[in-house]
């Protein structure tokens, strides 16, 4: 009888213990969570929806799984921008998350951590379009969360990602963009330093659902703005095997490799998918709404070629690689401007270096004439 009572108590206990946990930490919910994630990271987005299907069947709305999908609606735009087809269902997702946040439970992993992460979804959208001070305002509506996340941070390892991104952005947009200093100085002063620790510790602990985001924004920071490029190929290889169907992830990888002069390499890295896009888009432009291959990467993709031949001295190699880049970009409409000076730039740069001046000159022209691109892509070329 003892024994009965003893094990009932147990059971109780741990029937308690897993009702008290916030539903994305029970087994059930977080199973198809994080399978409908991989979809998306892997740009099975048609599998990703029926996974988020099942789980308002079967727990109803929930504020997670509106973020889960405004989450998804946001990497279909990251990885194609040329496009606004996604845009309405990414406002509506995250609308939905916001009413559902007003009436959610007051736990903290609701309340700081989708409430900080669907506010963020805004100022990452503005960023992708191009619209850095708009994206710098609305990161004010991130303060109100802040304070939670600071608590937080060491009890749901979640909140690191989102507490690195933070520190860091705050001190690398205060140290690099003067005409926004005076604005950032009402924000609580950020570090460069302990933003890209916390994002690398969140990285490494796969058990948490936001590894993954982790470990792209770190590498984006490292190869794009700390220069830090042997730090960003080890995470990039490291997601390009873990989700092998995502684009954005290979030529990034690429993109590292380049940076570590190991020219050969980026290409076997981009070339087999470059190959597959000839196969699966015949006629361009192909958009992530058809398939897996936007021409979007395949542009950039035949540029980090070119790049890779024009630093081996390889000029008929790399002038064709950006004449298939020319060819593929025209057929784009809405490319967003900063990728489009930068690579515009690299094209300039191999015709200086042949010798074509003239050809190099007009392109920079065209870029200098845009004023939706940053200044420092206007500098001269580099000798």
């Amino acid at each position: 009888m003892g024994s009965f009572w003893y094990w009932s108590a147990v059971s109780l206990c741990a029937f308690q213990a897993l009702v008290a946990q916030p539903l994305p930490y029970q087994p059930s919910y977080r199973r198809y969570a994080l399978a409908a994630l991989r979809d998306i990271y892997n740009l099975d987005f048609f599998h990703a929806e029926q996974k988020l299907a099942k789980l308002d069947t079967h727990f109803g709305p929930y504020v997670g799984t509106a973020y889960l999908r405004a989450l998804s609606y946001s990497w279909r735009i990251e990885i194609d921008p040329t496009t606004t087809w996604f845009d309405s269902f990414w406002e509506r997702a995250v609308k939905q998350t916001d009413s559902l946040l007003e009436h959610a439970a007051e736990h903290p992993l609701e309340k700081y951590f989708i409430g900080f992460g669907n506010a963020a979804l805004a100022v990452r959208h503005q960023y992708v379009r191009g619209q850095m001070i708009a994206a710098v305002w609305k990161a004010k509506e991130l303060l109100s969360f802040l304070k939670g996340l600071q608590k937080y941070a060491e009890i749901y390892p979640e909140m690191q990602f989102e507490l690195g991104l933070y520190e860091y952005y705050i001190g690398y947009f205060s140290r690099n963009y003067p005409i926004i200093r005076p604005f950032l100085s009402f924000f609580p002063p950020g570090d460069e330093t302990r933003g890209l620790a916390r994002l690398e510790k969140c990285a490494e602990d796969t058990t948490n659902y936001t590894h993954v985001e982790a470990a792209y924004f770190l590498s984006y920071i490292c190869l794009y703005q700390a220069n830090q490029p042997l730090r960003a190929e080890k995470w990039l290889r490291w997601l390009t095997e873990k989700f092998p169907q995502n684009p954005l992830f290979r030529r990034m990888w690429a993109e590292a490799l380049y940076h570590l002069q190991r020219y050969a390499q980026a290409r076997q890295v981009v070339l087999p998918w470059l190959r597959e896009y000839e196969k699966a888009c015949p006629k361009p432009p192909c958009y992530l709404i058809v398939g897996r291959f936007p021409t979007m990467e395949a542009v950039q993709g035949y540029a980090l070629v070119g790049m890779t031949f024009r630093e081996e001295g390889n000029y008929t190699e790399a002038r064709q690689a950006f004449g298939r880049m020319d060819t593929l970009m025209a057929t784009l409409r809405n490319f967003p401007p900063p990728t489009w000076a930068r690579l515009m730039r690299e094209a300039a740069l191999l015709e200086k270096r042949m010798g074509d001046q003239l050809t190099a000159e007009r392109r920079m022209a065209a870029l200098r004439a845009r004023k939706d691109v940053p200044d420092f892509l206007k500098s001269p070329l580099p000798e």
